[in-house]
């Protein structure tokens, strides 16, 4: 025989999912920045391994996380502006003399 839940059960709604997906979504944009922040192009690559692991061991709710991860990661790369990425660390190429400029340079 079935017992009707008590009556603390039946007025209490149940918690809302709601609050739990954005804070997931905020997690998500929290490290996908902090990766694309010190990794740049890598941080793509790094969140698609952790998601193929995850999801060989069978486990969905972090595969999912690395998912939203990886995909936020590709779209702030996209976004990122060329004033914000980082400086070469190779010195700009100059262009090579001219023939007549190479010759007064070695007559002096």
């Amino acid at each position: 025989m079935l017992q009707q839940p008590s009556s603390h059960l039946r007025n209490n709604p149940p918690i809302r999912r709601v609050d739990a997906v954005m804070k997931i979504d905020h997690d998500v944009l929290l490290f996908a920045t902090r990766l694309v922040e010190e990794l740049g192009e890598s941080a793509v690559r790094i969140s698609r391994v952790r998601l193929v692991e995850l999801t060989a061991a069978n486990n969905l709710r972090a595969a999912a996380f690395w998912r939203d991860v990886m995909r936020t990661s590709e779209r702030l790369l996209t976004e990122r502006s060329p004033a914000s990425a980082p400086p070469p660390t190779s010195p700009p190429v100059t262009a090579p003399m001219p023939p007549s400029m190479t010759a007064q340079t070695a007559a002096l």
